[in-house]
């Protein structure tokens, strides 16, 4: 049985990539109410792959569905930030350990492409965060779990939402650099366990960043952000507050 998606499935992921865009640039304004056919005409599709859409982003909390009126545009609130890192954490660090043992050459000339534009881009503009974005998704990829990369790529593409807030606002972008330095590192020596503890820190110091400044409640969501990170089995990571 083939586990190529649909052309309906892709048409849905299509619509939900663009207005989770839309979201980030402000095109979409959070706290507002669209109509799924409102949308179909914004982006050029049928209402049933926007309603598929807009149950994708629900899943990630970035809209919520009010029955027959459509969906209000909400973006991550600080809750939802310790969700989506807390998944992260759990699932990046082992899957970049993984795809240590059968990375290839290529893969290593990729992530060495994407770190060098990273560092060649010192102001934190949009060609170094694409790099980022792209750095991450060659080790979800090169893991040969798909449907792990395309998760968590989606975690990272709703974090992003406000994630870039952290550099340069909370952190170098010179601190950033060298954590992904030391992941393609320890991946070009295919020393799983050190590409995992590597991924981990870079993981945890940018769920900190983000959790710590999400003007809620912070305590108590770094209570709970905390508790995940031990799930997850971190050790030796300093905390950031």
């Amino acid at each position: 049985m083939s586990s190529l998606p649909s052309s309906a499935d892709i048409k849905s992921e299509q619509i939900a990539a663009e207005i989770r865009d839309a979201i980030r640039f402000g095109t979409l304004q959070r706290g507002t109410l669209y109509s799924a056919r409102e949308l179909g005409e914004r982006f050029g599709a049928s209402r049933t792959p926007v309603r598929e859409a807009l149950l994708k982003l629900a899943d990630l909390g970035l809209v919520r569905i009010e029955r027959n009126r459509g969906a209000r545009v909400l973006g991550p609130d600080g809750r939802g930030v310790v969700e989506l890192c807390s998944l992260r954490v759990l699932l990046e660090p082992p899957a970049c350990r993984s795809a240590a043992a059968v990375m290839t050459t290529r893969d290593d000339e990729e992530l060495a492409a994407q770190l060098a534009i990273m560092a060649a881009h010192p102001d934190a503009g949009p060609e170094y965060f694409a790099a980022d974005e792209k750095l991450h998704d060659v080790i979800l990829r090169a893991g040969g779990n798909r449907r792990l990369a395309k998760f968590v790529g989606e975690l990272r593409q709703t974090l992003a939402l406000d994630g870039r807030l952290s550099v340069p606002r909370y952190q170098s972008v010179e601190t950033a650099l060298r954590e992904h330095t030391d992941i393609v590192e320890a991946l070009r020596r295919r020393d799983g366990v050190a590409a995992e503890s590597a991924m981990r820190k870079h993981v945890v110091r940018s769920g900190e960043l983000l959790v710590a400044n999400t003007g809620e409640d912070s305590w108590g969501l770094v209570a709970e952000w905390r508790r995940w990170v031990g799930i997850a089995g971190t050790t030796g990571e300093r905390p950031l507050f």
